[in-house]
């Protein structure tokens, strides 16, 4: 059995609360690097004591595999849905792909509870199939990124939000790497289209994958980040193997690594990488997400994203502890650290999510970022700092870019809003807050929830009910 760490005890404490106060679908948001899977197995591994059947669900072979070694961790048998798994149903926890589930539902077990991991991925049709199938149970979701680039909000899918601690908190008390930033301006993406919400990547590639531009970030690594294990994001697999033939050729150890790979060759490349044998692992899309990457001491940011959530998710990968207790060195060669604000910039989730028409509206944004203040903005004056800046389109220019360093606080200066919610000190002041703002109630809840983790207090539990206690 793992022994949770006294904020992840907090956590499942207050996920506890949420059922016990009546909410029967609850979303849990907790950050890259806290340990979520620790904890919802460990929920897990409480609920089957108790002779409640658990789901877990995810959407992914590599995220599946994870769950199912963490279960182990916990002393929980469990059954594999899958294809290529033998069907175990008769236990009482069963891990499942969701694009097998929802090929199984009429024959798979009827749960009391369901996990959904990365829950931002609840929006598509095959969780709504699931979720309609299992109507009566208990739902909890968990995610580190509540905000889809499709404007649909979670709000749809539960009935309450339970916060972990923020980034900051783990930072200050050693759970997470502290993170220093470093930014370039040298590619403008001002005529990239916008696909699906985000960046056209057949475009992206075209702008990023070149031997100029990949050589900066080999200076760049020299500079700031020499001798550290790095993961480079990049936009596309040719990207990201050139990518590692450029780092290569520098005489700097790298590798590809992709979901094209088996379980066999992709455990050998990570080993590696944990033992500094190769410093530079290219990625496309595995490790943004869900993918155990080892702990490395650098990000480099080649892929340009409007996604705050993949954004997140890519710098928490650099996030994780290192056992010589040393920094995260953030390279940013795309503006997304000023596009969308450090790690540890505390966020304002919502349930709400984001109208359609806004997402029609920012389709054809253009993001330009300010050579004084680094802010990131549309048009021709930078709405921080009143910086005038050309706005005639111009050929896209490769050249060799210095970085800058970003303080984190530089980055947030803009964020006056945190200013004002630092003012609050009570569950009142943060109702008082959302009136002005004209924000919904839920807000000031969530809000008051969250300075409890810097407070610790541990008032406003509610009271379990013999159906939540079985449940958590």
């Amino acid at each position: 059995m793992v022994v949770l760490r006294p904020y992840q005890d907090q956590f499942v404490s207050d996920l506890r609360s949420a059922f016990a106060q009546g909410a029967r679908r609850v979303l849990g948001v907790s950050p890259t690097g806290s340990g979520k899977t620790r904890m919802f197995c460990h929920i897990t591994r409480n609920s089957t004591e108790k002779g409640r059947r658990t789901l877990i669900v995810t959407h992914r072979g590599e995220i599946l595999r994870q769950i199912s070694d963490a279960l182990k961790d916990e002393g929980v048998d469990h059954g594999i849905i899958r294809s290529g798994y033998p069907m175990r149903l008769h236990l009482p926890v069963q891990l499942a792909s969701i694009q097998t589930l929802v090929r199984r539902l009429d024959v798979a077990m009827k749960p009391d509870m369901i996990i959904a991991d990365e829950f931002h991925h609840v929006a598509s049709s095959s969780y709504h199939e699931m979720l309609a199938k299992y109507a009566g149970a208990h739902l909890l979701g968990v995610t580190a990124t509540p905000e889809r680039l499709d404007g649909k909000g979670l709000g749809d899918y539960v009935d309450a939000m339970v916060r972990g601690p923020e980034v900051q908190w783990l930072i200050d008390n050693g759970f997470l790497a502290r993170p220093e930033y470093y930014a370039p301006v040298t590619v403008d993406v001002s005529g990239v289209a916008m696909r699906c919400g985000d960046f056209a990547k057949n475009e992206l590639a075209g702008i990023m994958d070149k031997p100029s531009i990949i050589g900066d970030a080999v200076k760049s690594y020299r500079q700031f980040a020499n001798g550290k294990t790095a993961i480079a994001f990049c936009v596309n697999l040719k990207h990201a193997r050139d990518t590692a033939d450029v780092f290569n050729a520098a005489g700097i150890k790298a590798e590809v690594i992709d979901g094209t790979m088996d379980d066999g060759e992709r455990s050998a490349i990570v080993e590696r990488v944990r033992t500094s044998r190769t410093h530079i692992l290219a990625s496309c899309e595995l490790v943004g997400e869900g993918f155990d990457a080892p702990a490395v001491g650098s990000a480099i940011l080649l892929r340009h994203t409007a996604s705050l959530g993949l954004h997140l998710q890519q710098l928490g990968r650099c996030l994780r502890p290192k056992g010589d207790q040393s920094g995260a060195v953030i390279l940013d060669h795309v503006g997304n650290c000023v596009r969308h604000g450090p790690a540890e910039m505390q966020r304002e989730w919502s349930l709400e999510g984001v109208s359609m028409e806004k997402r029609e509206r920012e389709k054809d944004i253009e993001f330009r970022t300010c050579i004084k203040c680094f802010r990131a903005f549309t048009g021709t004056i930078c709405p921080q700092c009143q910086t005038v800046r050309e706005s005639k389109q111009r050929e896209i220019e490769i050249r060799e870019g210095e970085l800058a360093e970003v303080e984190a606080a530089k980055l947030m200066e803009h964020r006056q809003r945190i200013v004002e919610n630092a003012k609050c000190r009570s569950l009142a002041d943060f109702q008082a807050l959302a009136k002005k703002r004209g924000w919904r109630p839920g807000w000031a809840w969530n809000r008051w929830k969250i300075s409890r983790w810097n407070t610790r207090a541990k008032d406003g539990v509610g009271v379990e009910t013999n159906e939540t206690v079985g449940l958590l």
